[in-house]
């Protein structure tokens, strides 16, 4: 047997490159990512009991005297869709004064478990069947936080909410924080 004929084997173990399904590396070695920010490291798909964690930071104007659309933040594998909308609670027009709604949409296939708090008030618990949605409002600045659970699956989004622009016909929602997932 020559070389050749082994090449993508490490001690009789076939390897598959970093972009294979969880199925096709069953029980084979992984290749580390060829390029890109996470160039030379192991996806963390193929990894075990280990948290994922994600990022966002967006922005959106005000709508003046109407609602905003919701737009999509981040989704939860297994879980569901997180989305921010940004609305004026001015009647005034070009006197725009932003207001937030962040709402956590169940699409796991089954009820859910959902705690959500803004600042230091009072947190609320909830179960939410699939479908449904759980959300919290924001009449200014101020920080939130949503843990969504279900089993062995829990994702915690922490993040704050910045209302720029207020008494102005250019104010803006911006939305920043992370997503924590444990599987």
């Amino acid at each position: 047997m020559s070389y050749a004929t082994r090449a993508g084997s490490v001690d009789g173990k076939s390897a598959v490159y970093s972009g294979a399904s969880l199925s096709d590396a069953a029980g084979k070695l992984v290749a580390t990512n060829r390029s890109g920010s996470d160039k030379g490291r192991l996806p963390g798909k193929f990894l075990a009991d280990v948290a994922h964690s994600q990022s966002f930071n967006r922005g959106f104007e005000v709508a003046d005297n109407a609602p905003g659309a919701p737009q999509p933040i981040t989704n939860i594998s297994g879980l569901g869709a997180f989305t921010a909308t940004c609305n004026d609670q001015n009647g005034a027009a070009g006197n725009e004064d932003p207001a937030s709604v962040l709402a956590f949409n169940n699409t796991s296939g089954r009820a859910v478990t959902v705690a959500r708090r803004v600042g230091n008030g009072e947190g609320a618990v909830e179960i939410i069947p699939n479908g449904t949605v759980s959300s919290l409002s924001i009449g200014g600045t101020n920080t939130y936080t949503f843990h969504i659970a279900y089993g062995d699956n829990n994702a915690i989004i922490q993040g704050a909410v910045g209302q720029n622009g207020r008494g102005t016909a250019a104010a803006t929602c911006s939305f920043f924080g992370y997503v924590l997932q444990i599987l």
